[in-house]
């Protein structure tokens, strides 16, 4: 008894004999277009070029570049530019790719085309291949190495024109930085000269100053206790001579004269020693005077009683002005003193309000000064690559004309065809099967009818049998020829846009 498996193969194998003449004519028609496919199909060249992308010349911690984007992001842009229409436009006119197509009316199908030819593979050793594929060796070749010198070039200007834009975008803002400062400038400049006497650096001269006129002002004080002391000495004798009579008072004048001369300076320069030292100007004066004092009044006219009196009178008048004169001048040294107590008051208040100015002012001068040093950075930057000795694109392998095609794979293409032929042929054959309902066996009459099968007979062939299957397989071939005639005028007009390789 036969097992399943081998009852479903002699099935599958009946199946096709009884289909032979569809499955041959499918397998026929599929490996004819296949093998024409092949035949018809242009060669291909490929011509590649090998770029290596070579560091800056300069040292980075000398020269720092202002291209910042790395290798794949710099090719990238590099062939988004070079890929372009008006690069690749020329490039068609130039070496006439393409002259199948209108050269003006489609011209951009043509760089449409050539763009899907043009292969660029990023390596990981810091280079780039470049390629290009045509019918023709010699084009091949002279399109690649165009292409590779578009990229030097179009590197080069794209780096010089970040470059420059990093620079004019540094000297705006170098610009616009150096203004701000200006006027913070003049704002704090016009808030100095207002109050230029209660700045905090006038702090230490306003200090020394107040204690200067203090000195100044005990010193004038000191002086007028001992001027008012010698007046009222002067007063106080001129009164007992008054009570002693006129027999002596010449005398008591003279007496009052030495004294007032001598007595009342010396108790001054004891009170002057005791706060200053000999060096002092009014401890020199007070040494001059008593030095430079007669031991007595000495009268000039033979009336001598109102000689002295015109004398001591003269005095005192002398002494009243002086005194009005130091109380003038003290009174005005503590005018000065509570001017510049005033000052030094209000230099906290000063100090917070300028602090207050100039902070803006000092974060701007930072900022404008680390703008200036990147400024000259950049500037260095654009020279380096104005002078290319930045990073560029060299190419280290020049293209070069192919010596054999590297498309179409013309044997594996008729293996595939043929592959499709068979399945074509199977699946063609399994169709018309599935679609016929006709009772061909035992099988399909046993599963139509629950009748005993009691003999199988031989088709017995007759001439309008014959006939029909005559021209049934006529049809076929007509098929087929005209399946052929349209899959010829196909592979003609489409072929070349197939990706086969």
């Amino acid at each position: 008894m036969k097992s399943s498996q081998d009852f479903d193969l002699s099935r599958i194998l009946n199946t096709i004999y009884r289909r032979k003449d569809a499955a041959v004519a499918v397998f026929l028609v599929i490996a004819a277009l296949t093998v024409y496919l092949a035949v018809s199909l242009p060669d291909v060249y490929r011509s590649s070029t090998l770029v290596l992308i070579t560091p800056q010349k300069l040292p980075s911690n000398y020269v720092a570049s202002t291209v910042t984007q790395n290798i794949d992001q710099r090719i990238r842009t590099v062939a988004q530019q070079i890929l372009g229409r008006t690069s690749l436009e020329k490039i068609v006119r130039e070496f006439n790719l393409f002259p199948s197509v209108d050269s003006d009316a489609k011209i951009e199908e043509r760089v449409e085309q050539m763009r899907r030819k043009i292969n660029i593979e990023i390596n990981k050793n810091d280079t780039f291949q470049l390629s290009y594929d045509s019918p023709s060796a010699q084009q091949s070749m002279q399109v690649t190495a165009r292409l590779a010198s578009l990229f030097v070039d179009e590197n080069i200007r794209a780096r010089e024109q970040q470059a420059a834009g990093t620079t004019t975008f540094m000297n705006t803002e170098v610009e616009r930085l150096r203004k701000e400062l200006e006027e913070q400038e003049s704002i704090v400049n016009l808030y100095k000269s207002q109050h230029r006497n209660d700045l905090p650096e006038q702090l230490d001269a306003n200090l020394r100053t107040v204690e200067q006129m203090q000195r100044e002002l005990d010193s004038g004080m000191l002086r007028l206790t001992s001027i008012e002391e010698r007046r009222a000495t002067i007063e106080r004798q001129l009164a007992e001579a008054a009570v002693a009579g006129n027999d002596d008072k010449s005398g008591i004048a003279r007496s009052i004269l030495a004294r007032a001369g001598i007595d009342v300076r010396v108790k001054e320069l004891e009170l002057l020693r005791s706060r200053y030292s000999d060096k002092h100007p009014d401890v020199v004066r007070l040494m001059r005077e008593i030095s430079a004092t007669p031991p007595e009044a000495k009268a000039t006219s033979i009336d001598g009683k109102s000689t002295l009196t015109q004398t001591v009178d003269r005095q005192g008048e002398t002494l009243a002005s002086e005194i009005n004169l130091l109380r003038e001048r003290n009174k005005k040294l503590q005018s000065e003193i509570a001017s510049y107590q005033a000052r030094i008051n209000n230099t906290p208040v000063r100090s917070i309000e300028l602090a207050k100015i100039t902070r803006n002012y000092d974060i701007t001068l930072k900022k404008f000064q680390e703008l200036l040093s990147k400024e000259f950075d950049s500037q260095l930057s654009e020279n380096m690559e104005k002078t290319q000795r930045g990073e560029q694109f060299q190419i280290v392998d020049p293209a070069r004309i192919p010596e054999s095609p590297v498309a179409p794979n013309r044997m594996r293409i008729v293996l595939i065809g043929l592959l499709l032929g068979l399945a074509g042929a199977f699946g063609t054959a399994m169709l018309i099967e599935g679609f016929d309902g006709s009772i061909k066996g035992r099988d399909d009459l046993e599963g139509v009818a629950d009748l005993s099968l009691v003999a199988v007979l031989p088709v017995v062939p007759t001439r309008g049998n014959l006939l029909a299957l005559r021209q049934e397989r006529m049809m076929l071939v007509l098929y087929s020829a005209g399946v052929l005639a349209v899959g010829f005028v196909l592979i003609r007009m489409f072929g070349a846009l197939l990706p086969l390789r």
